[in-house]
């Protein structure tokens, strides 16, 4: 996926783009409810292979239709998936081991018609484009062959387990509509933690 730079943009784009985003933020003044969206750690399956903690399942990830019309409108949506690796101990509180941080970027290309996804870490060339909100939603959130290596040395007769929570990062976006972000239900989409046993 090839960044186009701001610069090379044409100058009735450029010319468009303070319309459109004052129309964006009074649509996105208008603090309607969130319409049942929400996030959520749908399936998650984690298992530990040596010093790495593999990772499979899904999150399901629904947009209120204000984060779905911002992010047709230009507006890039970051997406934070936290992981943590907790090692339970009996008469103490769990032990946090490790944790990582993995980021997924969602745009939409208006010339292609094309939702685009980039993260960290990268994807696979072919899970980059789609057709469909919905196909895009799907790949934000799968957690597909997913390997995380663990710094600290695995204990092997111990249980461990995996929280793990994702959130749309409202710090991401842009400048002007961060204060509205953080004052609207509509935008406040976090899974919260969930926790799951981790296997070997």
């Amino acid at each position: 996926m090839h960044a186009c730079s701001s610069a090379e943009a044409r100058p009735e784009t450029r010319r468009a783009a303070p319309r459109a985003a004052g129309a964006l933020l009074l649509s996105l003044l208008t603090l309607a409810p969130a319409g049942g969206a929400s996030f959520r750690a749908e399936l998650v399956q984690a298992r530990l292979s040596g010093q790495v903690l593999l990772l499979g399942g899904r999150l399901d990830l629904a947009l209120t239709p204000q984060v779905e019309d911002a992010l047709n409108n230009g507006i890039p949506l970051d997406f934070v998936i936290d992981v943590r690796l907790h090692r339970r101990r009996a008469l103490l509180w769990d032990d946090a081991v490790d944790g990582w941080t993995l980021r997924r970027q969602l745009r939409f290309h208006a010339l292609s018609g094309q939702y685009l996804l980039s993260g960290e870490p990268a994807l696979p060339p072919n899970r980059e484009s789609f057709a469909s909100l919905p196909e895009a939603l799907a790949q934000v959130g799968s957690l597909e062959e997913v390997n995380l290596p663990i710094e600290v040395p695995v204990q092997p007769d111990a249980d461990y387990h995996t929280r793990v929570r994702v959130a749309l990062d409202i710090e991401a976006l842009p400048p002007l509509l961060r204060p509205v972000a953080y004052t609207s239900r509509a935008w406040d989409l976090n899974s919260g933690w969930s926790s799951w046993k981790v296997e070997r």
